[in-house]
Formats: C-alpha cells, sequence, structure tokens
C-alpha cells in the first residue's frame, strides 16, 4: 500500500492526494506543517500564458 500526502495548490488551493511516484513527494514529505506545490493544471496554464505573452503581436 502506497502512502499519500494531502497537498494544497499555491495557485488554485485545490488539495491533491499525492503518492510516493510524485516527483514532489520527498520534497513534500520533509515539511512539518500544511505542504503546498504548484499542481500540473496551474504550472500548465502558467506555461501557457508565458508562451502566449513571448508571441510577437499581429499588426491591426
Amino acid at each position: 500500500m502506497s502512502t499519500t500526502i494531502d497537498a494544497r495548490c499555491l495557485m488554485c488551493g485545490k488539495t491533491y492526494a499525492i503518492n510516493e511516484e510524485h516527483q514532489d513527494y520527498k520534497k513534500l514529505a520533509a515539511k512539518e506543517k500544511e505542504p503546498t506545490f504548484i499542481c500540473d493544471l496551474c504550472n500548465r496554464k502558467v506555461r501557457h500564458e508565458a508562451d502566449e505573452d513571448r508571441k510577437p503581436k499581429k499588426p491591426i
């Protein structure tokens, strides 16, 4: 049975159950208080917005 940690996303506030296979599990397990991280959905959203912002603007 794998152990899980309940961690909250810093951006959207949702609580996720993080299991041992997650890349940030060791870092989250080391925290004494409420563990927080940025979820995959928010990470992709920020990356998409940054990529769109870097694109050249189309002339009107």
